[in-house]
């Protein structure tokens, strides 16, 4: 067999595999489900981390006030939604990405935009 159509062979056989592997990771990823109580402190804690990740990575003084509402989703941990509210004369609705993951018990800043309130 010539070297050229072995490999159109195994491109062919392999290339499938590989979407249906890619497709089936984004499907993994749950729902996003509301949040039911923005004021637990562990929310909180989570609105407040993005705020002062986002005033650090930026030299900005963006000073958290609460959370209006937000949403989770499991995948590869948790993903918090978060509509923040900002105390001070600045723009005061942002909205945060936030993912958590589990087993290294860290959190990190996957988004931070201004949100119309």
């Amino acid at each position: 067999m010539r070297p050229q159509i072995l490999l159109l062979t195994i491109f062919l056989t392999v290339l499938p595999l590989l979407a249906v592997t890619t497709v089936s990771r984004k499907l993994a990823a749950g729902p996003w489900e509301a949040i039911k109580d923005v004021h637990d402190p562990h929310v909180q804690a989570v609105g407040k981390f993005a705020v002062t990740t986002f005033n650090s990575k930026n030299h900005t003084d963006l000073v958290f006030k609460d959370i209006r509402r937000g949403e989770t989703q499991a995948d590869r941990g948790t993903k918090y939604f978060l509509h923040l509210l900002m105390a001070g004369p600045v723009s005061p609705c942002y909205v945060a990405l936030v993912l958590e993951t589990p087993g290294q018990k860290s959190l990190e800043l996957l988004s931070f935009e201004r949100d119309t309130c």
